[in-house]
């Protein structure tokens, strides 16, 4: 009975492994689906493996099977030259074919000419994601903007452990290593959202350590630039309610997140520029309202492993009104 609970359990975690919304055999960019056709042809060569091996494994039952009259052979062969040479060759050959267009992807990729190449220098922290844009001199957290059809070089860097950054359906992944540089190379070819995350485990936050892509054409990807480099509530009127929320923000938050989406005006928490407009808080909640509430009352809690303190002393309209200011960062 155990035996088989335990592999009834085996096979649910199996299929239910396959329930997400990150869909690698779907891709969006021509990484992806470089990617794509390498996964393919690892698959077609196992499923040749796996196909004569199976048909061997048939046709030698068949042909030695027990029946009336049978008498199995007493004769042992020790050695078959043909036969050795022959099981040693083949997996050679099935990796050769193989490994020479994943080396050719690898490679080609590294070697191509990044001076025509938009960069974004990624850093990444534990449990978030900053976006620099150096040649427009904006910065954002945890949404990604690309442009569609431009091929795009990611500068990574960590501030803390080993990360590894993963679009599925633009490509991926790669390390981001503290002290070093590495580069990533994405080309989107569709507009879209797209999911992306950490990939190495990287703390007790790790799971909860995920982005947004957007993919806009190059009209919104110009709009969006254009919005990003404007004074955050310069033209905004607000209600007495979002008033009172900014001056609680300038009092408790302004220290640790900007929300000018401009570099110069940068800090050491996640950039808060445009805030009201992203589809999530934290990478983790729906941001709405009374979420961003449920946030700010206790981050850890929501979200473990966060360095984000818990603020004392903030009443229930305190955090009410801060959830309605930070709903006005709009762009």
């Amino acid at each position: 009975m155990k035996k088989n609970l335990y592999l009834f359990s085996s096979f649910c975690l199996l299929f239910i492994s396959g329930c997400s919304s990150i869909d690698v055999l779907n891709p969006k960019g021509s990484q992806g689906n470089e990617q794509l056709s390498l996964i393919k042809l690892s698959i077609y060569i196992m499923m040749l493996v796996i196909f004569v091996v199976v048909v061997l494994f048939i046709w030698f039952v068949y042909k030695y099977r027990a029946r009336p009259g049978y008498q199995p052979s007493t004769h042992q062969e020790n050695r078959n030259k043909k036969l050795e040479i022959t099981w040693t060759v083949l997996p050679f050959i099935l990796l050769f074919i193989l490994a020479v267009p994943m080396v050719k992807s690898v490679f080609g990729e590294a070697q191509k000419d990044r001076s025509e190449a938009m960069k974004i220098k990624v850093t990444a922290s534990e449990f978030w994601w900053k976006f620099e844009y150096p040649a427009e001199g904006i910065v954002t957290s945890q949404e990604l903007h690309l442009p569609k059809g431009k091929r795009v070089v990611l500068e990574l860097h960590s501030k803390d452990v080993i990360h590894s950054i993963w679009v599925p359906q633009l490509g991926g992944k790669q390390d981001l290593i503290p002290g070093r540089t590495n580069r990533l190379a994405l080309t989107p070819e569709k507009s879209g959202i797209f999911q992306g995350k950490c990939a190495e485990f990287c703390g007790t936050g790790h799971s909860y350590m995920r982005f947004t892509v957007k993919v806009d054409s190059k009209q919104d990807y110009e709009k969006w630039l254009s919005s990003m480099k404007k004074d955050q509530n310069s033209s905004q009127s607000l209600s007495a309610d979002e008033s009172e929320g900014q001056k609680l923000f300038e009092k408790n938050c302004l220290s640790c997140h900007a929300t000018s989406g401009l570099t110069a005006a940068d800090k050491k928490g996640p950039n808060l520029a445009d805030f009201g407009n992203r589809d999530h808080i934290a990478g983790v909640l729906k941001n709405t309202p009374p979420n961003v509430k449920e946030w700010l009352k206790d981050p850890e809690k929501v979200k473990p492993g966060s360095h984000m303190p818990k603020r004392e002393g903030l009443s229930e309209h305190d955090y009410t009104a801060l959830s309605h200011y930070l709903q006005t960062l709009k762009k």
